[in-house]
This record gives structure tokens, C-alpha cells and sequence, in this order.
């Protein structure tokens, strides 16, 4: 993170206390402009989540949210277009094709650097949303996989990803 203001984004279990959270502890933010406006998160790639539960960006919290209905699938549309991810990529430099838990085919997608750890690959290429998209329409049959072996693992289909990324 390099602006000179940022809204940041802190761990839950962080205590509110007057002084500022170390830097593991800071989950993102959002860059701050000096008219007031917010740019797109960006992940803290320091941060370490102080537990399994704690989400590490605010796709991960969404996810989280609508699976114990605590949330809209309108949220997670809404985040999904904005967020910043990554996709494993093999040896080659592609990306990286594995089974879902439920045999679908999927691209292993992490929604912050905290979840890259549990995926053994070669390597991560940042994409957005529309970038995933491409990425999907090339591959027939393949979903995507968000945050594999996370607490809140969730497979997005590809036909829901076109949707998200082609509504305004």
C-alpha cells in the first residue's frame, strides 16, 4: 500500500485500543484521495489472520456472510466485480486446473495473498474480475475456486462469473 491515506481494514479480533494495529494486523484498505474518494481494496500481503475464522479480505467476508445467510448474493456481486485476486498457475505458467471438493473442474482462485499458503502451485498471476471471466470462457466446463481449503472455500460457476461481470 503506497497512498499517503488509507480507510484500513482491520483484523476482528484486534483490540480497539488508541494506538495503531501492526501491520500483520491490518487486513487492507483502501487508498483515500485527496478529494475523498476511495479506490479498490488492496490486500495486505503481511497480513496473517488471527484465526481460521477471520476473513482476509472483503470477498472472503461476503463469502462467509452469505453462507450462513447472513448476506445476499446482490453483496457478493457487487464485491466480486471490484476485488482484486489471483489465479494459481502450474509450472508452465498457465493457470492452474484442479477438482473442486464436489469433482468440478476449477481455476484456483485466492482472494488474498493470506489464503495463497494452502494451494501448492508455481506460481500466482493478479486478474480481476473480467480477467477470470476470459480465463473461464476459454475452458468449457471449468468453475472457479475461491480460497481453496479456507473456511469459506466457495465455487463460483462460470456462467455466474459471466453474469457478474457482464451487468454494469
Amino acid at each position: 500500500m503506497t497512498a499517503e491515506k488509507w480507510v484500513l481494514l482491520v483484523d476482528p479480533a484486534w483490540p480497539p485500543v488508541p494506538s495503531a494495529p501492526d501491520r500483520t494486523h491490518v487486513v487492507g484498505g483502501w487508498p483515500a484521495a485527496a478529494d475523498g474518494s476511495i479506490g479498490d481494496f488492496e490486500p495486505n500481503p503481511e497480513y496473517v489472520p488471527s484465526g481460521p475464522d477471520s476473513p482476509a479480505d472483503p470477498l472472503d467476508a461476503v463469502l462467509r456472510l452469505l453462507a450462513v445467510g447472513d448476506a445476499e448474493f446482490a453483496q457478493v456481486a457487487s464485491v466480486f466485480r471490484q476485488v482484486k485476486t489471483a489465479v494459481a498457475l502450474d509450472a508452465s505458467g498457465a493457470p492452474l486446473t484442479a477438482p473442486s471438493p464436489d469433482g468440478v473442474p476449477c481455476l484456483l482462485v485466492a482472494t488474498a495473498p493470506a489464503h495463497r499458503h494452502r494451494v501448492r502451485t508455481a506460481g500466482w498471476r493478479a486478474v480481476d474480475a473480467a480477467e477470470l471471466a476470459a480465463l473461464l470462457a476459454d475452458r468449457p466446463g471449468t468453475d472457479l475456486l475461491l480460497n481453496p481449503g479456507a473456511v469459506g472455500c466457495t465455487r463460483l460457476p462460470a456462467a455466474t462469473v459471466q453474469d457478474l461481470t457482464s451487468r454494469p
